[in-house]
């Protein structure tokens, strides 16, 4: 389904928490088009694949050399790995841009996890990295299947929190 339960939205996105896996929300646009595709994924605990992965190089699919737009809501930050991956991805496809949301950070403690982060902070093409908490409201509409009643409860002390930890992480970079 391209909606996402609002148990596992409120539980995996509550920015206080810290669910055992990564669930990635994206909405996809290709050239100018105002109709936008959705859809979610979480990790792939099986063949122990994190959610960024899963979606590069098992959902999304390269139909043209239109430009293409991707807004992905993360419940956790990538890990350095993925930041990689990321990286990547964007080196070689230079016509998608993706905007980065994350809900908190991921081992925010781990040097190669910052660095990561800023890397991909700096790179063109990926903007808002980690711009600290999706817009909930946002997400709740767009995610959740229609009729659902569920606001989430006020995040706000966390989001201010893990929004100065990441301003922490990206300002070394321009040191």
């Amino acid at each position: 389904s391209m909606y996402i339960s609002w148990r596992a939205l409120a539980e995996q996105f509550d920015p206080r928490g810290s669910p055992p896996e990564t669930y990635l929300l994206c909405e996809l646009w290709w050239g100018n088009s105002e109709r936008f595709w959705i859809h979610w994924v979480r990790n792939d605990n099986r063949r122990n694949r994190h959610a960024e992965v899963c979606f590069l190089e098992e959902i999304f699919e390269l139909r043209s050399l239109r430009s293409c737009h991707i807004t992905w809501y993360l419940s956790w930050s990538p890990c350095a790995n993925c930041c990689d991956t990321i990286r990547d991805f964007r080196m070689r496809h230079r016509n998608v841009n993706i905007d980065i949301h994350v809900a908190r950070l991921h081992f925010a403690d781990r040097e190669e996890t910052r660095r990561g982060l800023r890397d991909l902070a700096s790179l063109q093409g990926v903007n808002h990295l980690a711009s600290i908490s999706p817009d909930y409201s946002y997400c709740w509409e767009t995610f959740l299947q229609q009729g659902v009643n569920f606001w989430p409860v006020d995040f706000q002390p966390a989001i201010t929190w893990n929004n100065s930890r990441l301003n922490d992480i990206l300002e070394v970079s321009t040191l």
